[in-house]
């Protein structure tokens, strides 16, 4: 999926003026009017990009539509909640986005960010501000989902209101309930798992490898790079390329970088990735593809724990490494797990399991 070009500063901007203009009496020809509609933007700027809040949702908000779009199930993703709005009920409220998947399905989007790193404390809903999401969508004619971030778990979760706990004034959800009850499947989201370790060699040319000095370091330059998955060499270009991606956004943890030595001369260095907790000798998972969307996301808009963007130049597919339907591996194995939600869950404290079904490839 790709965003479409839009000419913001021409038309969004004049927009805003128009919708101002309503309230502050502006005149377009007005030079009065016109500066201070500058200033009012100006101060509202200053003021939001210091709010944590603001900056962190409009964040979100906006890797959710990466997320959608680098999954590869959706065929338009539309802001909703953007532009005026004429409707004989004043009591409704546009949610964020309009999806519309390949297969025809629609929905409506509330997207939301919640960050607590206490996994039983709820993220609610206040009831009154439901009921006019849930009107706009009835008017619209279709289904209401939230998308919820918990970031504290790096984690998406897509629910309707039904998986929610119903309060005296709200709805909330923990985030093991959340997850149980998940249907980003939905959208495309998979569990993906190959064989570990994966390896990155980089390697220099053996004539040019250079001698280790009495600190055993030494000089060198990167002629030929080699993926390994379970110690054999990735040789197809698609199959490195995903590996490399698993790599570089999947959960397994980056081992020291190991410097590889033969006969005193360095010929290069060696980056193992491996699960933290292996299962099974030629199996484990690596991680949830919205995962490893978001953890790519944050490259993007986020240096020394500071958001510096809401969005990236990037399109979305360019966020997801093209895997086939009918792929089958020949260096690279991958198995992929599409998660349905549970809606029977009732809580860690009570037996209850997820069901998956899986495909090997």
């Amino acid at each position: 999926m790709k965003r479409l070009p839009r000419d913001a500063e021409k038309f969004d901007v004049m927009d805003l003026f128009a919708s101002m203009a309503s309230e502050c009496g502006y005149k377009i020809d007005d030079p009065t009017s016109q500066n201070d509609f500058v200033e009012r933007i100006r101060n509202s700027f200053e003021k939001n990009r210091s709010n944590d809040i603001t900056v962190y949702g409009k964040r979100t908000e906006s890797l959710f539509a990466y997320v959608v779009g680098a999954l590869g199930k959706s065929t338009l993703l539309k802001q909703e909640d953007s532009g005026a709005l004429y409707s004989a009920d004043d009591v409704i409220i546009p949610p964020d986005y309009r999806l519309i998947l390949k297969d025809g399905n629609q929905i409506l989007v509330e997207v939301k960010n919640f960050h607590n790193q206490d996994p039983s404390a709820q993220f609610t809903i206040k009831r009154r501000y439901f009921k006019k999401l849930e009107s706009y969508s009835d008017i619209c004619g279709n289904d209401l989902m939230f998308a919820i971030f918990f970031s504290s778990w790096n984690h998406w979760t897509l629910l309707s209101i039904d998986a929610f706990e119903e309060n005296d004034d709200s709805y909330g959800i923990d985030f093991a309930t959340a997850m149980a009850k998940s249907e980003m499947s939905f959208i495309g989201d998979q569990m993906i798992g190959t064989a570990p370790d994966l390896e990155l060699h980089l390697l220099t040319d053996e004539e040019e490898a250079n001698i280790l000095d009495e600190k055993g370091q030494a000089l060198f330059t990167t002629r030929k790079v080699k993926i390994l998955c379970a110690g054999k060499e990735v040789q197809d270009s698609l199959e490195q390329k995903i590996a490399f991606y698993l790599m570089r956004f999947g959960d397994w943890i980056g081992k020291d970088v190991e410097a590889l030595v033969s006969n005193n001369r360095l010929l290069g260095m060696k980056f193992v990735f491996t699960p933290e907790d292996e299962t099974e000798e030629n199996f484990s998972l690596i991680g949830r593809l919205s995962t490893m969307v978001t953890n790519m996301f944050k490259e993007h808009t986020v240096k020394d724990g500071k958001v510096v963007a809401v969005s990236s130049k990037l399109e979305p597919e360019k966020f997801m490494p093209f895997i086939p339907d009918d792929y089958k591996g020949k260096d690279l194995p991958l198995w992929r797990f599409t998660i349905q939600a549970n809606p029977d869950f009732k809580g860690l404290t009570k037996t209850s399991s997820r069901r998956a079904k899986g495909a090997r490839g």
